[in-house]
């Protein structure tokens, strides 16, 4: 994977450049305001975190950055277009992918056959072609499943490479997701809680492995997390919710230091 991992997210504007921008989103659900006049941006090339009090939004947020909700107002704005009604299938198709609060696998298939689905995007050859797996359709196969094992490789998971993932501890089954979504090749990467329900040493090695897609494959990451250690290690910028509010945003220092953040969130045991 690494000989690979500089082709990955890294098309496009320099980084630093504005990658997406949230302005003004509101998202209603009956009488419950879920987010509530929101606006930040994410960066080309940076990790950004989004984090908040449970209810504070973060994964709603997410949901529409994604195309799953459509908010009642604001606008999103992807690389220089501002989005309509977006579907995720439509999202993926630009290179937005995501994991999951909840892991979200096939738990009869294998760890490749997982990782494999997220390449159906990415396959051309139309439904008969494959169901007969012959000719073109093999050899367009073959190099997506090379893709798969260097994917494979990267997140050192070779040992449950045909284990069906329903077996696997859910710190693997994490990982597994995080490939599925790195199959997309995607430029902009949502995560969210990755490291949730794993122990310190599946923390450790999933930090490192956000590190690596970030720096080695160029792909802008968002990142919602509760561990306070890892967003503060991880991340370029934080952004804070609060109530569906936004309450502070820049360097994890600064936000750190922010009173109201510290009132909210960080002052709060968790």
């Amino acid at each position: 994977m690494k000989a690979d991992v500089g082709q990955m997210g890294a098309a496009g504007p320099a980084a630093g450049a504005v990658m997406l921008e949230v302005k003004d989103v509101s998202l209603s659900f009956g009488g419950v305001k879920a987010i509530r006049g929101v606006s930040f941006d994410i960066k080309r090339g940076e990790i950004r975190a989004i984090i908040g009090p449970n209810g504070a939004g973060k994964t709603s947020m997410l949901n529409v950055i994604n195309g799953f909700y459509h908010p009642q107002a604001g606008t999103i704005t992807y690389k220089g277009a501002q989005r309509e009604k977006m579907r995720p299938y439509i999202a993926a198709s630009q290179g937005i992918a995501r994991t999951f609060q909840n892991v979200a696998l096939f738990k009869g298939m294998s760890t490749l056959d997982n990782i494999m689905t997220g390449r159906t995007l990415k396959m051309h050859k139309g439904l008969g072609w494959q169901m007969l797996r012959y000719g073109p359709a093999m050899a367009e196969e073959v190099r997506h499943r090379e893709v798969v094992e260097k994917i494979i490789d990267f997140l050192e998971i070779e040992a449950i490479r045909k284990t069906p993932v329903g077996k696997l501890p859910y710190g693997l089954q994490k990982r597994v997701e995080l490939g599925r979504a790195l199959a997309m090749e995607p430029e902009l990467l949502l995560l969210d809680e990755p490291m949730a329900g794993m122990n310190l040493e599946e923390k450790q090695d999933m930090s490192r492995f956000i590190i690596d897609i970030n720096r080695q494959m160029g792909t802008t990451m968002a990142l919602i997390e509760h561990d306070m250690g890892v967003v503060m290690d991880l991340s370029d910028r934080v952004v804070v919710l609060d109530y569906g509010q936004k309450i502070a945003d820049g360097t994890p220092a600064v936000v750190q230091a922010d009173q109201k953040v510290i009132d909210a969130y960080l002052g709060v045991a968790h």
